[in-house]
């Protein structure tokens, strides 16, 4: 059973039992290294970014189109708009890190998908705002 071209791929499907790990089985470095560059991306523009601006936006006048941020605000301000985004975050790492195995195929490069997701609707809604912002200034 082939799992891809990897170094060692052969070796860590064959140190698994059905879906339990026989061994530890280590991530190429390279797969670490993209993830940690887009949590960070998530994180910066998704995370401070988006929840930042709406801040702004709606200290200019603005209002909070998505219902769900709407009600965390009208529940608790500003600071309402921090725990929507804490468990959105929250959500989305839980669903990176029991990301299933796909077919055949390591788990770990499927799951690029979720940071890689997240950083551009994250840069998106910064993008987004800033033209908010430019508008009712």
């Amino acid at each position: 059973m082939s799992t891809g071209s990897a170094p060692g791929a052969y070796e860590r499907v064959r140190q698994r039992v059905g879906s339990i790990a026989v061994g530890r089985v280590t991530v190429e470095s390279r797969s670490d290294a993209a993830a940690l560059a887009l949590w960070s991306l998530v994180l910066l523009p998704y995370g401070v970014g988006d929840t930042g601006l709406t801040t702004v936006v709606l200290e200019l006048g603005g209002f909070e189109t998505s219902p769900v941020a709407q009600a965390f605000v009208n529940a608790a301000g500003y600071a309402g708009l921090v725990v929507q985004k804490a468990l959105a975050l929250g959500i989305l790492w839980g669903i990176w890190r029991f990301y299933p195995t796909v077919g055949g195929m390591s788990r770990h490069p499927w799951r690029l998908v979720v940071p890689a997701i997240a950083a551009v609707r994250g840069a998106h809604l910064v993008l987004l705002h800033l033209e908010h912002v430019s508008i009712l200034v």
